[in-house]
């Protein structure tokens, strides 16, 4: 449900453009990689080789785009900063709070979710990431988040025919039961800012269905289609999100599509199960051109 007012008319058609400030961003490190490509005398890398050059294009104006938006750690007198999460980032902490056990992390990006997850209560965290360009940045957050130890990076998509060897690869045997009679993994499944750009929406979230352990929770905050045929939805904003869509998000910034149907998708992932135990999510922003959904999905407890 949403009980949020839609903001006065000029934010609203200010919001229509603000995704184009992460396109040219996006764009302009784009180009700046080929161009480093071509000097480096990779004068084909352009055309043989775009998934390299946009994997790392990404993986640059995700660390910048990130970056821009965290303050400093300290103010002027040395004291640690202390800032409100705005917009969508503010669904993001009451959710991951709750995260405890083992716990899948979707598209961990640049780790900036980690301060959240300090909990006691979660015994490990497996982070997927198919990006390697964003390694390092993760693994550097893990180390200064106190979280090294706990946090197992893995270098692939979720998609269960990459997922399942890297887990298995990762040497922990947190795999071992799945493997030998399917049993599930993880206690808790994050997916933040991420089911938007994974391939086979439908599919993907019925093996990640799968993983989930009886009673376990999918912890989710995405930006889906605009719900242009409600109340609050907007058809300006759902025609943006095709013209963005045109003009090449997706290519740009990292496979995301702007008018996925995520929380359909997730609903339907326990279909022939006999459905969710119990949904609970919350929606934000329908007036946008990024409307969010977030909430936790339970599954049936045998």
């Amino acid at each position: 449900m949403s009980t949020e007012l839609p903001p006065p008319f000029r934010e609203r058609m200010l919001g229509l453009f603000e995704p184009c400030v992460l396109m040219v961003m996006a764009i302009s490190h784009y180009i700046r990689v080929c161009v480093e490509a071509i000097k480096r005398g990779e004068v084909l890398a352009p055309i043989m080789q775009t998934a390299k050059l946009r994997d790392e294009a990404f993986a640059r104006f995700w660390i910048a785009f990130t970056t821009s938006r965290q303050p400093p750690a300290t103010t002027p007198n040395g004291e640690p900063t202390q800032v409100e999460p705005a917009g969508s980032s503010a669904l993001i902490p009451p959710l991951l709070k709750t995260a405890s056990g083992v716990v899948l992390d979707i598209g961990p990006g640049t780790g900036s979710q980690m301060p959240l997850l300090r909990s006691p209560a979660i015994k490990a965290i497996y982070g997927a990431e198919p990006c390697l360009g964003l390694h390092k940045a993760i693994q550097n957050k893990a180390l200064a988040e106190g979280l090294s130890s706990k946090y197992h990076l893995l270098p692939c998509s979720v998609a269960s025919s990459e997922l399942l060897p890297a887990l298995e690869a990762a040497g922990t045997g947190v795999a071992d039961a799945h493997k030998a009679n399917g049993t599930g993994i993880f206690d808790a499944i994050i997916c933040v800012r991420v089911l938007c750009s994974v391939p086979q929406l439908e599919r993907t979230t019925r093996e990640l269905y799968a993983l989930l352990k009886p009673g376990g929770r999918v912890l989710v905050m995405e930006h889906v289609v605009n719900p242009w045929r409600t109340a609050k939805g907007s058809i300006a904003a759902r025609i943006a999100q095709g013209i963005y869509q045109v003009f090449g998000w997706s290519y740009f910034i990292g496979d995301c599509c702007l008018d996925r149907d995520v929380e359909g998708a997730l609903r339907g992932a326990a279909d022939e199960d006999g459905g969710w135990e119990s949904v609970q999510i919350d929606r934000s922003f329908e007036w946008s051109v990024m409307p969010h959904i977030s909430g936790v999905l339970v599954k049936k407890s045998r």
